[in-house]
């Protein structure tokens, strides 16, 4: 079925704000076939949206585990769920997530290679969900960061055979835990697990077999290892210290990031929000990140829209949420604040030719929100229409259907 969205400004994932006047989107086997200009031919469905409504890109969410039940707060509780029922569990924050307007994800890490599969399943059109990537098995040392996930590995060798095991199922990245991490007692959340050298192998090892890397990094001496050693993103850099999160800033590693061309994904989530302010004054946590992401960005770091979402009361389909918090703590305009959430984000993770943006030949991930997302981040939180790959998956207009 061909379909034509008509009535709503578009805001195309780039420009420095929407249409003036309503453009038409022409959507075909799922794909955005024409933008503004009739392509011609029979057959198309007219789907008249409402007036003062904005088209948007689908947005993109690049740090999620969807094995994971936010509702589970250690990590021995996951395992104790049969997998039957944690297949299903997953299975439904796929559906949540897409229905939310989160078109695309990138899954970094699990234990089981079930997200693969459910990756797998979606692209056949078998299960609603967003566009996923999948890094299977994170890299990480004896005892480390998610050990239990069974991508331990005490030596070069063992950290090589982890990377093997990962492209042979099939993942599309692969993750290192350059660092401890707050959801593996005792790993050291500032403490780095490999060095520079290891970092290197892993990334030239992932290189060779197509993928790029993401390291997980909270302590300044990981992402300074994870920055040399030419990954692509680096998730979290929250420069954790003896004193929380920003405590430990290094401005060397923010040198490296900016002289490697590195991507961060903060992963700031919608708790975030609540830590802002207490009593009325800004709270010391949010003046050490605010000095970090004002560091990122003074060195022009590029930022992608991320929530780390599964863990403990992270919840997956919650990235509109997360986003006005983004902006607060990295100062960033609602364009901007948009754009690390589309374009931007489609650009780091290696998808710009396929989604990102609104464009002829893109796909068909369409977000229609009541109003301009560019003067309220919180229209987001309830688009009126979603479209992924050319499929209604959300329907408050009564659509129906797909393209």
């Amino acid at each position: 079925m061909r379909m034509v969205l008509e009535g709503a400004r578009v805001w195309d994932g780039e420009d420095d704000a929407p249409s003036r006047s309503a453009i038409r989107i022409w959507i075909e086997r799922g794909e955005i076939s024409s933008i503004g200009t009739d392509p011609g031919g029979e057959g198309w469905r007219v789907v008249t949206l409402p007036a003062g409504s904005v088209a948007i890109p689908g947005l993109i969410d690049a740090h999620v585990h969807l094995d994971l039940d936010p509702d589970l707060s250690k990590p021995d509780d996951q395992f104790v769920v049969p997998r039957e029922e944690r297949d299903l569990r997953m299975i439904a924050r796929a559906r949540e997530m897409v229905r939310a307007g989160i078109t695309t994800a990138r899954d970094l890490g699990a234990g089981e290679w079930r997200e693969i599969a459910l990756r797998d399943a979606i692209q056949r059109g078998e299960l609603p969900g967003p566009r996923l990537l999948c890094a299977g098995q994170p890299v990480t040392v004896p005892g480390g960061h998610c050990h239990f996930w069974g991508g331990a590995a005490e030596d070069a060798a063992a950290q090589a055979e982890v990377v093997r095991r990962q492209l042979e199922v099939g993942v599309d990245w692969i993750k290192v835990m350059a660092t401890g991490g707050v959801f593996t007692a005792g790993s050291g959340v500032d403490r780095a697990q490999f060095s520079e050298d290891e970092i290197s192998a892993i990334v030239r090892q992932a290189a060779a077999g197509g993928r790029k890397v993401a390291a997980h990094c909270h302590g300044a001496t990981g992402i300074r290892h994870a920055a040399r050693a030419g990954v692509r993103t680096i998730e979290h850099c929250s420069f954790a210290g003896p004193g929380g999160f920003g405590s430990a800033f290094d401005p060397v590693a923010i040198s490296d990031l900016a002289r490697h061309g590195t991507w961060v994904s903060p992963t700031v989530n919608e708790g975030w929000n609540h830590r802002i302010e207490k009593d009325g004054r800004p709270t010391s946590f949010h003046q050490r990140m605010r000095f970090v992401f004002a560091a990122l960005r003074g060195a022009s770091i590029p930022l992608i829209a991320s929530t780390d979402a599964g863990i403990p009361g992270v919840r997956h389909d919650r990235l509109a949420f997360a986003l006005p918090a983004l902006a607060d703590f990295a100062q960033l305009t609602p364009r901007e604040t948009l754009r690390t959430a589309t374009s931007d984000a489609a650009r780091a993770l290696g998808l710009e030719d396929i989604c990102g943006v609104l464009r002829a030949g893109r796909s068909a991930d369409v977000l229609v929100l009541r109003d301009d997302p560019l003067e309220n981040l919180g229209v987001l939180e309830d688009p009126l229409l979603v479209v992924a790959r050319g499929r209604v998956v959300r329907d408050e207009l009564g659509v129906g259907g797909s393209a």
